[in-house]
Parts: structure tokens; C-alpha cells; sequence
């Protein structure tokens, strides 16, 4: 079971994961979230799978750059992850209203172009990945090369997954 929202949004990447979120009153409650080697095991995947290009729904994506983890956006995504399972619902506006964009700004990202995906149901990084590519729209935003940021938030109970895409402002 999964969802995708996407506007639009290059990469650059040093290979180095931060584990961190910002230290903002909004990111408190993922601030030590036990999953993070998990979350950047799907960002390490996101980067191979776009280096390799992908076929997305018949459509030929070609190799695009690399992703850089950005707190604010792991921030978000781990928030929209914990909600979900906390409240008992899967869609990508959650109870009271809160877009996903909503979510980047509260966790201190400025974004041009951004988008989401969500799943569950898997517990491990490489067949949640797999379902990702396996949809067109997921795929679409894994490898759309305007991006420049990610974020990953996983909760193990639920198996529930988020990943956020941005460019900055």
C-alpha cells in the first residue's frame, strides 16, 4: 500500500549521511529515532538507483545526480511517519489538515519544488524500494533530477516509510 504527491524540483552529494534533525521544538519527537540506519540504507538505494537511471511506467528516466540528506527534510519526514502510526491513518495530509510541504516548512525547509512518497507494509529498505520504483508516480519522484535534498523517516512498528524531496529556495 502506498501514495505519492510530487510538484517538481539536481543533485550533489559528499556521501556523508547526517543523522541529525534540527534542534527546533518541532523536531523534538524524532530527534533520537532509533531507525536511522535503515532511513539512510533507502537514501544509499535512492542514490544507486539514480545513478543507474529506471524505466518508470514505460517511461526512460535517465541517470539523474545524487540526493544529499538534509536534516530538515529527515526532520519532516520522520515526523509524517511517527503521525501516521501514532494516529492510525496513511495518507500524505494527516488529520488536521498538514500538507507535506506544511511539514518541510515547520522543520525549517524553504522549498522551490518538493514532493513525497509514502509505503508500508515492508520492513526492510531494499523491498520498500522496490515498491517505490515498481510504481510509476514513486519512481517518477525518486528520479526526478531537479531534486537536490531528501529526507527518510521510517517506524518500524507499522512498517510505515516517508521520503521527502526538495530543492531549496
Amino acid at each position: 500500500m502506498f501514495a505519492w504527491v510530487a510538484l517538481a524540483a539536481c543533485g550533489g552529494d559528499d556521501g556523508e549521511f547526517d543523522p541529525s534533525v534540527p534542534a527546533i521544538a518541532y523536531c523534538e519527537p524524532v530527534a533520537d529515532f532509533t531507525t536511522t540506519s535503515l532511513e539512510d540504507e533507502i537514501a544509499a538505494i535512492v542514490n544507486q538507483r539514480r545513478a543507474a537511471g529506471a524505466t518508470c511506467g514505460g517511461e526512460v528516466m535517465p541517470p539523474v545526480g545524487p540526493l544529499t540528506v538534509a536534516p530538515a527534510l529527515r526532520c519532516a519526514a520522520r515526523v509524517h511517519t511517527l503521525d501516521m502510526h501514532t494516529r492510525g491513518y496513511f495518507d500524505h495530509t494527516n488529520p488536521d489538515g498538514e500538507s507535506p510541504w506544511d511539514r518541510m516548512e515547520r522543520a525549517g525547509y524553504t522549498w522551490s519544488a518538493a514532493g513525497e512518497n509514502i509505503a508500508g507494509g515492508n520492513t526492510t529498505a531494499a523491498a520498500t524500494m522496490d515498491q517505490w520504483m515498481n510504481s510509476p508516480g514513486h519512481c517518477r519522484n525518486i528520479m526526478n533530477g531537479d531534486y537536490v535534498n531528501l529526507g527518510v523517516g521510517h517506524v518500524a512498528e507499522g512498517a510505515l516509510w516517508t521520503q521527502v524531496f526538495g530543492a531549496p529556495r
